[in-house]
């Protein structure tokens, strides 16, 4: 076999086991995602896509008064990102919450909040 079909080789190798991990990473979103408390509403936000910076997701749940019942982010890089509840906005109105204060060196996670938080009204 010549270096060439070696190298394509990898690269199919590589390829299936990115796939393999990235079902993995959508597996957990999911059973975060369905695992939230549901409430009235449900916001969904994803940063926008930059090269080389990490990728936020969150999701909130809200009551019908517009509190916080329930929420998950994820974010990273890679696929071994793993959902996790953002605690500090549990309880809080809508109207209260301020992005920039929930994550105030995180421009990304800052922008997916803003975005959760709109798809709900």
């Amino acid at each position: 076999m010549n270096m060439t079909n070696t190298l394509i080789i990898m690269a199919l190798i590589a390829w299936c086991i990115q796939i393999i991990f990235s079902w993995f990473q959508i597996r957990r979103f999911n059973h975060a995602f369905l695992s939230l408390k549901k409430g009235m509403y449900l916001g969904v936000g994803r940063s926008k896509n930059k090269r080389f910076k990490p990728r936020v997701l969150i999701a909130i749940s809200l009551d019908e008064n517009q509190i916080v019942i329930d929420s998950v982010i994820m974010k990273g890089i890679t696929v071994f990102a793993i959902p996790k509840p953002i605690s500090q906005l549990h309880g809080l109105s809508v109207l209260d919450i301020i992005p920039e204060k929930v994550f105030p060196n995180e421009p990304s996670s800052q922008s997916a909040l803003t975005v959760a938080l709109t798809t709900n009204k």
